[in-house]
């Protein structure tokens, strides 16, 4: 299997009936538009561009975990 870039990586995940639930988030140095709406396209749930705070990575993650209380609740 050729190596895969983090679209594509991201693309098979989202493609996965089994998988597709798992938030994507990708981290790149690129910054345009073209990449971020790839980002987009190939599923990504949130896209980070370098550079990036702790706090910006953090935020991200926080906002895709699910907090014990709520998950009982639901």
């Amino acid at each position: 299997m050729p190596r895969l870039d983090g679209y594509q990586t991201c693309a098979l995940i989202k493609a996965n009936r089994n998988y597709r639930s798992i938030p994507v988030i990708m981290l790149s140095s690129r910054d345009g538009l073209f990449d971020l709406a790839r980002g987009r396209l190939a599923g990504s749930d949130k896209y980070l561009t370098k550079p990036f705070t702790r706090q910006d990575l953090l935020a991200a993650i926080q906002s895709y975990v699910v907090k014990p209380e709520l998950a009982v609740e639901q």
